[in-house]
Order: C-alpha cells, then structure tokens, then sequence
C-alpha cells in the first residue's frame, strides 16, 4: 500500500491534466482504502490483545504467591495436621545430597530408607537395602530401627529431626 501511495503521489506532481491510473484509483477509492488499512490495524490490535490476555492466563498460576496456590497449600497442610504427618530430612553425608521427606508416626527405618535411596538416585538393583543404615545426624554410632515413634524423630526445625542414610555394606 505504501509503494502504492508513494506512486500515486509522484503521478500528482505532473499536474491536473496528466492522472496517471494510480492517481485516478487513489482519488476515487481514497475513503475505501482509509477504512480497509484501519480495519486491518484494528485486526492486529484485536489479535495482539487475544495473545496478550492467553499468555497471561498460561502464566499467572506459575508465580509464587498466587491466591489458589496459598489456599491450596494451606488446605494440603490441614490434611497433613490431621494424617499426624510430618517432614524431616534425609542426607547422604558422604555425597551431600539431600531430600525432604514427610513420614507418618507408623512409617518404618526400612521405609524410610527404602523411599531415601529412591529420592536420592541410589535405587540400583543390585544393592540391597539391607546395605544402607539409618541414624540420626546427632548421633551416628547406632543404626536406627524400628518405627518413626519408637526413635522419637521430630518435625523438622531447629530442633528437628535430620538422618543420615550411610552406605555400609
């Protein structure tokens, strides 16, 4: 269009007599190519807003902070009150590598060890669990056994509960 208008433009300057068909086409269809140029920025206006508004909606529950996922966490914390559940952390001190874990009152060494070797990447077939041991961070002389309220583990927190999942064949 602007190649077109360009071109009328240079055809006007000949003068009145000389209207070459591009400035004839221009002068009668001027209102009609005003309203189509309009409506096609308008078009792109229109889509350009439709790609804005979906990309926000993709976006927003991704923040951190959003109102469904506060009231979404606090609900799962509810349940988890109510289940007696609670979170320590298990670390492979040899490596460093460390994991989050929720366990129940009820949950055994051998499951937590089971679900650690797991969480931590060492869940190779041919080591047995048997192989790994359990103890408290504070105190690394005896293997834990037994139930999670047999050992009194605690929540995490300063005074929590933190273990050490050791690798001894």
């Amino acid at each position: 269009l602007k190649q077109f208008l360009d071109q009328a433009s240079l055809d006007r300057s000949a003068g009145p007599a000389t209207l070459s068909p591009a400035a004839l086409i221009w002068s009668v269809h001027r209102p009609l190519l005003k309203r189509m140029a309009r409506r096609s920025i308008l078009s792109i206006a229109a889509v350009a807003a439709l790609a804005l508004s979906l990309l926000r909606a993709s976006l927003a529950p991704a923040f951190a902070g959003s109102a469904g996922q506060q009231l979404a966490v606090r609900g799962s914390r509810v349940a988890l009150a109510a289940e007696k559940r609670f979170e320590v952390f298990v670390t492979n001190p040899s490596v460093g590598a460390r994991t989050r874990m929720m366990i129940s009152p009820s949950m055994t060494c051998a499951e937590i060890v089971e679900r650690g070797r797991k969480e931590l990447g060492f869940d190779q077939p041919w080591i047995k669990n048997e192989d790994f041991k359990l103890y408290k961070a504070e105190d690394e002389s005896t293997p834990l056994k037994g139930s999670v309220a047999e050992n009194e583990m605690k929540p995490w927190g300063p005074d929590g509960t933190e273990l050490h999942l050791i690798f001894q064949p």
